[in-house]
C-alpha cells in the first residue's frame, strides 16, 4: 500500500473504500467517493482541477469498534 494512503487522478485503486478529494478539502469543500480496487481513479466533479488527489479514509470492510 502507498504509505501515505494517497493517490493520483488516473492511478489504479489499490484498495477499495471510501476516499476524499484533498484538493478539494484544502478549498473548504467535502467531497467524499467509493472506489473499487482495481478501477481508475477519476477526476474529482467537483474541482476545476484536473489533476487531484484522492486520500483513503476508511478502506471497504473495515471493522470499528463501537461502545
Amino acid at each position: 500500500m502507498n504509505s501515505s494512503r494517497t493517490w493520483k487522478t488516473g492511478e489504479i485503486c489499490r484498495v477499495s473504500g471510501t476516499y476524499r478529494c484533498q484538493n478539494c478539502r484544502f478549498a473548504g469543500r467535502e467531497v467524499v467517493r467509493e472506489f473499487e480496487a482495481g478501477k481508475i481513479l477519476p477526476m474529482c466533479a467537483t474541482c476545476p482541477d484536473k489533476d487531484v488527489t484522492w486520500r483513503l479514509m476508511k478502506p471497504a470492510g473495515a471493522i470499528t469498534a463501537t461502545a
